[in-house]
């Protein structure tokens, strides 16, 4: 038996969950996961090299490259064989942004909505005025 499949981190889902063709006749489809997906969107679109995505799926170096070589088989098949292609599902969680301040004495991170560098701040955890404005950014 397979070790538990982690979650990949995506930035969001794609646009187009349904690539067709014009062509009539039999609609044979190729699935595509939005892991599959977005890899190949960090690898190819955002120009990431496989360590720098990997790091952003959550994931290994490893792990990334056999993502994106199944989505490069199934994607050479699909345009090879004329068949459509589908984003379905699969084990992700969508990054979001953060805002808020992280501590400089006790190294907590907490998240505020109505976070800035003008405003002061105070700790949470410890107390300390020793505070940075921290936002954070999916890519």
């Amino acid at each position: 038996m397979g070790r538990r499949t982690r979650k990949r981190y995506v930035k969001q889902t794609p646009g187009n969950f349904y690539f067709t063709r014009d062509v009539q006749g039999p609609e044979e489809t190729v699935e595509l996961t939005i892991a599959e997906f977005e890899a190949m969107r960090l690898k190819h679109y955002v120009n990431l090299n496989q360590k720098e995505a990997a790091d952003k799926m959550g994931v290994s170096q490893p792990t990334f490259s056999r993502i994106l070589d199944a989505s490069h088989n199934k994607m050479t098949k699909a345009l090879m064989e004329g068949k459509q292609i589908r984003v379905v599902g699969g084990n992700i969680q969508i990054k979001k942004g953060f805002t808020g301040y992280g501590c400089l004495n006790c190294d907590n991170e907490w998240k505020d909505e109505n976070a800035s560098k003008d405003k002061k701040a105070t700790c949470p955890n410890c107390g300390s005025s020793n505070v940075y404005f921290l936002v954070r950014e999916p890519i």
